[in-house]
């Protein structure tokens, strides 16, 4: 029994070491060389996102940074397959957090928060803009209500707006459907007033394959 709980204990610490290095490799694929590899990245993100989490918290970094790589990691994979969608085959998602705190707006249950375009926040323009090409856009609650947005409305292509937690986990949920989701991360996080970079957003709703190669046409004149 004495060398059979020794052949344990010895087994088990071989495990833990092979986990560690595991991660260890993990780590380094994914902070210093996920542009050179971004689907075997995120896979490797995927896989260890809580210990990666866990192992930032543990030399006092800030966790939400693997979140953050999460988010980059998925734009640069499904970024072709977004900008070959029609503006009108995609939608945006917005968290109801960028409303303003005098937002008139009344929240549906199955639509979500309805704009009535008052002008007090960044949603307005946006809506507005969607509207203008054809996008659809919906202000979520939550990100549950985001699946179930998404299994009514099908769109072919997403942009989602949030923190860096609940972006990756929604842009995670959503590709896992086979729809190509991109997003932009909050200026400012928290659950009221929060902020997004505008232009930013409305350049990433309006992307093209075309528009691309225009652009790059120009730098080659």
């Amino acid at each position: 029994m004495p060398s059979f709980l020794a052949l344990l204990g010895e087994v088990f610490l071989l495990l833990v070491l092979c986990f560690f290095f595991v991660l260890l490799f993990a780590s380094c694929i994914v902070f210093l060389h996920r542009e050179c590899f971004p689907r075997f990245s995120l896979f490797l993100l995927s896989l260890f996102h809580r210990p990666l989490k866990m192992l930032l918290g543990y030399f006092r970094m800030n966790p939400a940074l693997v979140d953050e790589i999460g988010v980059s990691l998925m734009n640069s994979v499904y970024w072709d397959a977004y900008c070959s969608t029609p503006l009108s085959k995609r939608m945006l998602f917005l968290p109801q957090c960028l409303r303003s705190l005098s937002c008139p707006a009344h929240v549906s249950p199955l639509k979500g928060v309805e704009c009535e375009e008052c002008g007090s926040c960044v949603i307005s323009e946006l809506k507005k803009l969607c509207d203008e090409h054809r996008i659809k856009i919906c202000i979520a609650p939550g990100g549950e209500f985001v699946k179930r947005a998404v299994e009514r409305e099908r769109p072919e292509a997403a942009v989602g707006v949030a923190c860096p937690h609940d972006l990756y986990e929604t842009m995670r949920a959503v590709s896992a459907r086979g729809i190509p989701m991109v997003g932009v991360l909050l200026l400012r996080s928290g659950c009221v007033s929060t902020d997004v970079d505008a232009e930013l957003l409305k350049a990433v709703l309006l992307a093209s394959h075309a528009k691309r190669s225009k652009q790059q046409q120009k730098r080659q004149q």
